[in-house]
C-alpha cells in the first residue's frame, strides 16, 4: 500500500508553485498516494480539490488524520505556521517547502516562522538566500523545477498561434505573469519594463514582437486595463501583445527566441529553469541569484534590459534542440531521499 501523502498550497492558482505541487505528485505518483488542500482564492472553477477557503474544519482535520506526510508549500507565513503546529500536534511527518522570501517582509514574520519551522520535520528552501534568512540547520537548498512532460502540455490557442504566425519574421520575445500586483509600489512581474522595451523596439525599428501572458486578471488596481490603453495610445499593439488567460508557457517557449524573467522579486523562477531546460535564452533580473547560464540586467532598469535584448538576439545561435535530456529518474531519486531522511 502506498504511503498517502497530502500536499498543502496553493494548488489552482495559476503560478510556479502550483505547477510544482502538481509535477511533484506526477513524479512520485508510483511511490505516494497523493490528496491536496488548496489555499487559492475562491473561483466557480477551482473545486477540483478541498479549498482551505471553504472554511470546513471538519474536512481539514480529516486530510490531514488520514495522511502520513503533509507537505506544506504556503505561500502565506501565518498559514504556513498554522499547518506546521497542526502537523506537530497530529504526530505527522511534516515538510515545509519555502518557494519565496516574498510572504517574509518583516522581522516578525522571520522570527515567528523561524520558531514553529523547529516542530517541522523537514524543511526544503529552493534558494540560498531564503536559507540564509531563516538561519535553520535542517533545511535543504533543492530548486524547485521538476521538468514538464511535454507531451502533456497543451496547445496554444488559435489567437496565440494566429500571432505567432502573423510575426514569423520577428524576433519572439516572451514573458509571463500570474497576476499584475505591486511590490514595493512596483509592477512586480515587470509589464511596464516590457512597454518601455515596446517604446524602444518601436524607436530603433527593431523586428521584435513581445508576448506577454498574463494568466489572471482579477486584480484590484486595474492595471492590465491601464496598459492595455497604453499600449493602444502609444501605437505599440504591432510590438506588444497580452494574452489575459492562462495557457501552455512551455508551448510559448518553444516557439520563442528569447525568454523575460523581468520580476522585481522572485523565488526559484520556474520560468527561468524552463527556458534554460528548453535551450531558450533567458534574460532575468538580478534580484536574486540565478541558474548558470542566466543573463542578468538591472533590476527595474528598462534601458539596461533593452540593451540586454539585443545583445543576447544579436549573438543567437540558431539551435533545432527543443530539450535536454530528461533525467526525470535521478530527481526522482532527489525527492525520494529528501522524503524519506
Amino acid at each position: 500500500m502506498k504511503t498517502k501523502y497530502l500536499q498543502i498550497g496553493p494548488y489552482t492558482a495559476i503560478g510556479g508553485v502550483s505547477v510544482h505541487i502538481k509535477r511533484l505528485s506526477e513524479l512520485l505518483v508510483e511511490h505516494y498516494s497523493f490528496s491536496f488542500i488548496d489555499e487559492s482564492p475562491l473561483t466557480a472553477t477551482n473545486r477540483e480539490v478541498y479549498n482551505l477557503r471553504e472554511i470546513n474544519i471538519f474536512e481539514y482535520i480529516r486530510l490531514v488524520n488520514n495522511t502520513q506526510i503533509i507537505h506544506i508549500h504556503s505561500g502565506i507565513w501565518w498559514l504556513r505556521c498554522l499547518h506546521i503546529l497542526v502537523g506537530f500536534l497530529f504526530r505527522k511527518k511534516t515538510i515545509v517547502t519555502i518557494h519565496s522570501l516574498s510572504n517574509l517582509r518583516t522581522g516578525f514574520a522571520v522570527i515567528i516562522t523561524r520558531f514553529f519551522l523547529l516542530a517541522a520535520s523537514k524543511i526544503v528552501v529552493v534558494n540560498k538566500d531564503i536559507s540564509r534568512k531563516l538561519k535553520n540547520k535542517k533545511s535543504s537548498v533543492v530548486h524547485a523545477f521538476i521538468p514538464p512532460n511535454i507531451e502533456n502540455e497543451k496547445n496554444l490557442p488559435k489567437e496565440v498561434f494566429d500571432i505567432l504566425e502573423q510575426n514569423r519574421h520577428k524576433k519572439i520575445i516572451v514573458n509571463n505573469a500570474f497576476k499584475l500586483v505591486l511590490h514595493n509600489n512596483e509592477d512586480l512581474y515587470g509589464l511596464d519594463l516590457m512597454i518601455d522595451v515596446a517604446r524602444a523596439v518601436k524607436t530603433e525599428k527593431k523586428n521584435y514582437k513581445i508576448i506577454f501572458v498574463v494568466a489572471s486578471k482579477e486584480e484590484k488596481l486595474n492595471l492590465f486595463e491601464q496598459y492595455t490603453r497604453i499600449i493602444k495610445e502609444e501605437g505599440l499593439n504591432e510590438i506588444i501583445s497580452l494574452i489575459p488567460y492562462p495557457l501552455s508557457f512551455v508551448n510559448l517557449m518553444i516557439e520563442s527566441d528569447l525568454v523575460i524573467r523581468s520580476t522585481n522579486t522572485d523565488g526559484d523562477a520556474l520560468t527561468v529553469r524552463e527556458a534554460i531546460y528548453l535551450n531558450r535564452p533567458v534574460i532575468a533580473s538580478d534580484v536574486i541569484s540565478r541558474p548558470k547560464g542566466t543573463i542578468l540586467f538591472q533590476n527595474r532598469n528598462s534601458e539596461n534590459l533593452f540593451i540586454k535584448i539585443k545583445d543576447t538576439l544579436n549573438q543567437q545561435k540558431q539551435t533545432n534542440s527543443k530539450t535536454q535530456t530528461n533525467n526525470r529518474n535521478a530527481i526522482i531519486e532527489q525527492y525520494m531521499s529528501l522524503i524519506s531522511k
